[in-house]
């Protein structure tokens, strides 16, 4: 597009352009789900500087946005040194969830966190891999999700297309550009295979489709009238702490509790509340209240409520990125010295 307009000027530089949309490719083996698949949802962005200095911080804040990205994800991963490949240009870097359906081969240390793609780190069969960053040889062979890449391009692409713009000369010169970009899709499938078990899911808390599953008593049990007073308070209660939008009822009382409980579980709610038989106890009424990690816990109306209340304030946190700042080293390990 640039390159077919007149040339801009350097005022208007550094440019960035992005877009989110779908994607088609010729895969011949599709597989595991939207990782792998014909058609799936990309971000892009291309950048666009007046010098490989300037381009260098283009680069820096669009990789501070990106490791930020995936820390508020809360999925741990690794940013990886990666050869440009096809594309080209001078500096390239990986975002990974590390899963044995991984296609890509990484070598982590475990002294420092560097990581690095086995295409990109020169190893000598006769001898011991070092790493690069630390000099120690205590790494091991991981296998990686590739969920977005990171280009330096320099003027790979804008010199021979004629991309220019006019520099404090007024002389045309060609743009210096950088390539970014995130599978949106495969984000999501890569997230759920390294978090979730073979009979549950377990979304991330920022992507999970609601954060509470309401699970009432069955029709005709002796509990029922009791039971969906109960029931019909912490609809209310729930909705008003963490938006109504977030709060799944599960009204199909022709189900038994157990049937309904199985199928929460495979869509891996992060909270499910289950008001049944104990929540009407004389002595001592209990909900019900099962995690997504499998945890099942018996509390009392305010405890329950407190914990959708505690849940609702990690999202909070995760949104507006402080425990970064508290949680970087445990979260994630990114190399330390990326350009």
């Amino acid at each position: 597009m640039l390159a077919t307009t007149s040339p801009i000027s350097y005022r208007q530089l550094p440019l960035r352009l992005y877009q989110i949309g779908p994607k088609f490719r010729d895969e011949l083996k599709t597989r595991f789900g939207l990782m792998r698949a014909k058609e799936f949802l990309m971000k892009d962005m291309y950048s666009f500087d007046v010098s490989e200095e300037t381009a260098r911080e283009t680069y820096s804040v669009v990789s501070a946005a990106y490791d930020r990205l995936f820390k508020q994800l809360d999925v741990p991963f690794v940013k990886v040194n990666a050869a440009t490949g096809m594309m080209g240009g001078s500096v390239s870097h990986e975002y990974h969830y590390v899963s044995p359906v991984g296609e890509d081969t990484l070598l982590q240390c475990s002294s420092c966190g560097f990581a690095g793609n086995s295409e990109v780190l020169e190893t000598d069969p006769q001898s011991t891999a070092c790493c690069p960053s630390c000099k120690s040889s205590d790494l091991k062979e991981v296998r990686g999700v590739e969920v977005a890449h990171t280009f330096l391009l320099g003027d790979r692409y804008s010199k021979p297309l004629g991309a220019t713009f006019l520099n404090t000369s007024g002389k045309p010169q060609s743009l210096v550009m950088g390539c970014y970009g995130i599978g949106i899709t495969r984000v999501i499938a890569a997230a759920l295979e390294v978090l979730s078990s073979d009979q549950e899911l377990h979304w991330p808390r920022l992507l999970a489709p609601y954060d509470v599953c309401l699970i009432g008593p069955k029709q005709g049990s002796k509990e029922q009238p009791a039971a969906e007073v109960i029931e019909n308070e912490l609809l209310q209660t729930i909705g008003d702490i963490c938006g109504h939008e977030e709060l799944l009822h599960d009204d199909r009382k022709d189900l038994t509790i157990g049937k309904r409980l199985l199928e929460g579980k495979r869509l891996g709610h992060p909270l499910t509340i289950v008001v049944g038989a104990k929540s009407v106890q004389q002595d001592s009424p209990r909900l019900e209240v099962h995690l997504s990690n499998g945890e099942k816990l018996e509390l009392d109306l305010s405890e329950a409520l407190n914990l959708v209340a505690e849940h609702n304030h990690h999202k909070k946190v995760l949104l507006n990125g402080r425990f970064i700042r508290e949680n970087d080293e445990s979260i994630s390990r990114s190399v330390g010295h990326q350009l």
